[in-house]
């Protein structure tokens, strides 16, 4: 993958399936017309599947989703089960709550996400992740036809791929360019902390509401 396919993105865009997603992530779903999700490829841990990062009072956190585990060695994402035994939900709230409850949009956006967390529960990760990203295009005004992948293809056509670009485990090199090259905005613990680049997409709502889609197209 080079980063000129993800400057030059064709109308339909196939991503992976993440939790709250990146800026650099967010920022290629506001270029493209259609947004195709991976729902086959086979599920790999330590990714951006089931984890986030946030800026929070002691610094970077990152956020992971439990997993039911499975007796056989590969699994389509699609077929991955979130693991309720434990309470993620509630810390992972807790964790937005210390984060961004002095943030100047946190009594803006904390009721459409609080939902997830306390009444809702889906069982696979695959759907919890996609209504998660329909809420964030709606908040951002940008809402987009989004279709998953039938069956697992090594290549498609006419269709750009970026489901090996976002990877938290390799660290793509372009991605992270990315990140570090997007204008710094101000974060809640500026103060103590430098600018974190490439954070979860909840860190610029929180801090830069309806402002966020502006700086994600004009960056």
């Amino acid at each position: 993958m080079v980063y000129k396919l993800a400057k030059n993105l064709k109308s339909k865009t196939i991503f992976p399936s993440t939790y709250l997603p990146n800026l650099v992530y967010v920022k290629h779903l506001l270029l493209v017309d259609e947004i195709l999700l991976e729902k086959h490829q086979n599920y790999l841990k330590q990714t951006y599947a089931n984890r986030c990062h946030i800026l929070g009072a002691n610094g970077l956190q990152v956020l992971s989703i439990p997993t039911v585990k499975i007796h056989f060695s590969k699994q389509a994402f699609g077929e991955v089960k979130i693991n309720y035994l434990e309470s993620w939900q509630k810390q992972h709230w807790l964790a937005f709550q210390s984060a961004y409850g002095n943030s100047s949009f946190w009594f803006y956006y904390k009721d459409f996400f609080e939902p997830f967390y306390f009444q809702q529960k889906h069982e696979y990760l695959f759907d919890f992740n996609t209504e998660l990203l329909k809420l964030i295009l709606k908040l951002l005004k940008q809402e987009k036809p989004i279709s998953f992948t039938g069956k697992y293809e090594l290549e498609y056509e006419n269709v750009s791929d970026l489901r090996n670009y976002f990877d938290a485990k390799k660290r793509n090199q372009n991605e992270v360019e990315e990140g570090e090259n997007m204008k710094k905005y101000l974060q809640v613990f500026t103060e103590k902390y430098p600018f974190q680049a490439n954070l979860s997409v909840l860190d610029l709502l929180m801090n830069q509401g309806p402002q966020s889609k502006n700086y994600l197209l004009n960056d």
